[in-house]
């Protein structure tokens, strides 16, 4: 009965610890999140993986579009979604671990749009938006007003800046050094420039976990970051994108 019992509670603890194994999930956005040829790199992925190495996590980070990575994390235990910026509107969808980085958020126009963009309601003036459904960019300004919004469910941020390349949209919006660093990965600095409007908002991107998630998984990840943070390996991997 004894040897029972332990089998038993075996199974019960095996059961338990895949419950709280995280599934992983991520976007393709460069420089934070980049896939290419099946080779994970980027800012965030970088950390992530040392606090994998960290915690001893075993699951692989898997890419989807944002707006499916989003639903699963905010309607299915068990998963954590990054870079998810931390806005008012999602702080209690989610627990959360970081931040990874704060970002500045700005549009961005072609070059050869002579329209001035100054104020906010210069901007809702605009044509068109490009966001992508249930972004951070998109939720926002949904929740400014603006109806000027072309909302893609899916695909990636480099698709809605296509979208400004193509003239189908006025103004794109991205973080600031995100737009920078795509447009030199892809040879076109000399076609989209800032708006002068003042940046639109300013957040931090963390790991956003799925509201089930146990807290103790939470403060073994959060100490992760931290301590990543303290001894150095923060800075490096920061470097190594610059």
């Amino acid at each position: 009965m004894n040897r029972l019992k332990i089998i038993m509670a075996g199974l019960l603890l095996a059961t338990l610890s895949q419950a709280q194994e995280i599934k992983l999930l991520t976007e393709e956005w460069s420089p934070y999140q980049m896939n290419v040829s099946n080779i994970q790199s980027g800012i965030s992925v970088d950390i992530v993986n040392e606090i994998k190495k960290r915690v001893s996590h075993k699951g692989e980070i898997k890419f989807y579009p944002w707006n499916r990575g989003y639903n699963m994390t905010l309607k299915k235990d068990g998963y954590a979604l990054f870079s998810t910026g931390r806005t008012e509107e999602r702080e209690k969808l989610f627990k959360w671990v970081g931040p990874l980085a704060d970002l500045e958020f700005v549009f961005f126009k072609l070059k050869s749009n002579k329209k001035i963009y100054a104020t906010e309601d210069d901007i809702k003036a605009a044509k068109a938006i490009s966001v992508t459904k249930n972004d951070a960019m998109e939720q926002i300004l949904t929740g400014k007003g603006f109806k000027n919004l072309a909302v893609k469910s899916g695909g990636t941020h480099k698709a809605n800046l296509n979208k400004l390349l193509n003239g189908k949209v006025e103004l794109w919006p991205s973080g600031a050094n995100v737009g920078k660093y795509i447009f030199k990965e892809l040879g076109i600095q000399d076609k989209v420039v800032a708006v002068k409007a003042p940046p639109f908002m300013k957040l931090s991107l963390n790991i956003a976990f799925s509201k089930n998630t146990d807290d103790k998984i939470i403060v073994k990840w959060q100490n992760a970051l931290d301590e990543i943070k303290s001894d150095g390996t923060y800075d490096k991997i920061l470097k190594k994108y610059r």
